[in-house]
């Protein structure tokens, strides 16, 4: 995964730090389309939402057509459903190993 600085169209999205979670370009023939494929995760420009983008283009020298699909929650949501539905995994400093506690 890399941080983008992506230029691709998203409207209220915060790209200048956007993780790019999966980026595909493939070409079959020299004169077939090259067609690119890219999912982004981020925030809002106002930072309320957690954005996940997914981006495809089909370019050739003589046309280029793309469509993105943004999906959108507000991060309070998110937050609350990762704590519903997510594993937990507990860890706390008496767990590590060679610390010893200080009275």
């Amino acid at each position: 995964m890399q941080v983008s600085n992506s230029k691709h169209p998203a409207d209220g999205i915060d790209t200048t730090h956007t993780l790019i979670l999966n980026e595909r370009a493939s070409k079959v023939w020299s004169n077939d389309p090259m067609l690119f494929q890219q999912s982004r995760l981020g925030l809002s420009n106002d930072r309320s939402r957690i954005v996940l983008s997914r981006y495809f283009e089909r370019y050739s020298p003589t046309c280029s057509h793309w469509v993105e699909y943004i999906h959108s929650a507000p991060i309070a949501e998110f937050t609350q459903w990762i704590m519903a539905h997510g594993d937990l995994r507990i860890e706390c400093s008496e767990d590590l190993p060679d610390t010893h506690a200080h009275a």
